[in-house]
């Protein structure tokens, strides 16, 4: 680690993501691999919030969990299907995405509060062990149309802690190497676990590209730390609407 990682880190580690994010930007000119940190920076100084050391450095590099659920859908489809606001405008609409349609981002309470419960905590008992057993909550929750051609832009997600998105209808005989959910990263140091259930264990890699891009099948579930810049692509799709279900999280010290 060099001596400027090293203060970064120092830094990072105090929790004073303002220096922090300001002295990145100066350096920056100096050195130029630290823009390719940039979303991860300015993440936290948009954050702006105070955490713990050791969760810190649990964060510090970037993970993904991927699950396949033995659960059956056909409860979420009829939900989603006979939605009283669906297709309908919100304040969603003008995201700049193409082709896609989302609802209100509150269904954690509402339609899919049953379903909430059961994923916050099989994510307490598999992903929480990398955290430091921190607590994590599901803060919003609200599920995705996206037709043939549908794209949804590059972001990250400013006001949560963990992403992830559960699969509800997808092409699973998709072959192209362009569709699916593609994640950025741009430090090539991108760790990859995958549940293993007839094991009972993760098995992981990392990931060198600077992207990986996630091609679901149905009732797969991708996590992912929220900083991580993320977009999706979905053309010459077989089926009409793919459908999925995405949420935010953030670590609370209570239950």
């Amino acid at each position: 680690m060099s001596s400027l990682e090293k203060i970064i880190k120092f830094i990072y580690l105090k929790n004073l993501f303002k220096t922090f994010f300001y002295l990145i930007k100066f350096f920056s000119f100096i050195h130029k691999n630290l823009n390719s940190r940039f979303s991860f920076f300015n993440f936290f100084k948009k954050r702006n919030k105070k955490y713990a050391k050791n969760l810190l450095i649990s964060m510090y590099k970037p993970k993904i969990f991927i699950f396949n659920l033995d659960i059956d859908n056909n409860e979420q489809l009829k939900i989603i299907t006979n939605h009283k606001n669906l297709y309908k405008e919100n304040i969603y609409s003008n995201h700049g995405h193409q082709n896609t349609w989302q609802s209100e981002h509150d269904l954690n309470k509402k339609d899919f509060k049953k379903l909430s419960t059961y994923l916050e905590k099989l994510i307490n008992d598999r992903v929480s062990y990398f955290y430091n057993f921190q607590y994590i909550n599901i803060v919003k929750m609200w599920f995705v149309v996206t037709k043939d051609g549908g794209v949804i832009k590059k972001h990250s997600h400013f006001d949560s802690d963990l992403s992830a998105v559960l699969y509800i209808k997808v092409d699973n005989d998709d072959l192209s190497l362009h569709n699916g959910l593609k994640i950025y990263n741009p430090e090539g140091n991108l760790e990859i676990f995958q549940y293993c259930t007839r094991e009972q264990k993760f098995n992981s890699h990392f990931e060198k590209n600077d992207h990986f891009t996630f091609k679901p099948k149905t009732n797969d579930l991708i996590i992912f730390n929220s900083y991580l810049e993320h977009s999706v692509y979905n053309y010459n799709s077989k089926i009409q609407d793919r459908i999925s279900l995405p949420f935010d999280m953030n670590f609370s010290d209570e239950n």
